[in-house]
């Protein structure tokens, strides 16, 4: 490994921005900066002097006039991961710039998640319900059928669980402000 960088796992929900967002301000005030991170959760950072560095996180807005618009802000684009966008910033005086500053950007952001996991799931719902169980049953073995059943069952418990959490944080930011 290189002594420039440093590598780290952590795991985190499609939910949990907030949470990346303090994480990701923590290594960068230890002097870690973002550089990579992988659909795996590897996340690669890069040493340097300890610096209060803002991160956003946002997912599915790739296009040159979100990118350029971000820039003119004074956002700098870390790194991509399969959609997801973590954009950097120094804090001033302490301050945690944001790049969604209405409700309405948020919840478009959890909106667009939403839609690519649904999406990603059907092809799998789809091979699901028009598989013939009874031929595959009579060709496998009962490991392999527990296997794949076991992988199909963590694999929509898993996305209904995202799901679920997912239209929590959009019902969150619908909610009204308590005063």
């Amino acid at each position: 490994m290189n002594k420039e960088t440093v590598t780290r796992f952590k795991f985190f929900w499609a939910h949990q921005d907030r949470e990346q967002e303090a994480w990701l301000r923590a290594m960068a005030q230890q002097g870690l900066y973002l550089e990579n991170v992988t659909p795996l959760c590897v996340w690669t950072f890069r040493r340097g002097a300890p610096r209060d560095l803002v991160y956003r996180v946002d997912f599915g807005q790739a296009d040159d006039g979100f990118s350029q618009l971000m820039e003119d802000a004074g956002w700098k684009l870390a790194t991509t991961c399969t959609g997801w966008y973590y954009w950097c910033t120094p804090a001033t005086q302490g301050r945690e710039p944001e790049i969604f500053t209405d409700r309405a950007s948020k919840i478009q952001k959890f909106q667009r998640l939403l839609l690519m996991l649904v999406c990603s799931a059907v092809p799998a719902f789809m091979l699901l319900i028009t598989t013939d169980k009874g031929s595959l049953a009579s060709k496998l073995s009962t490991f392999s059928l527990v296997l794949i059943s076991s992988i199909y069952l963590v694999y929509f418990l898993v996305l209904a669980y995202t799901v679920l959490r997912l239209l929590l944080r959009i019902r969150e930011e619908r909610a009204p402000e308590s005063a």
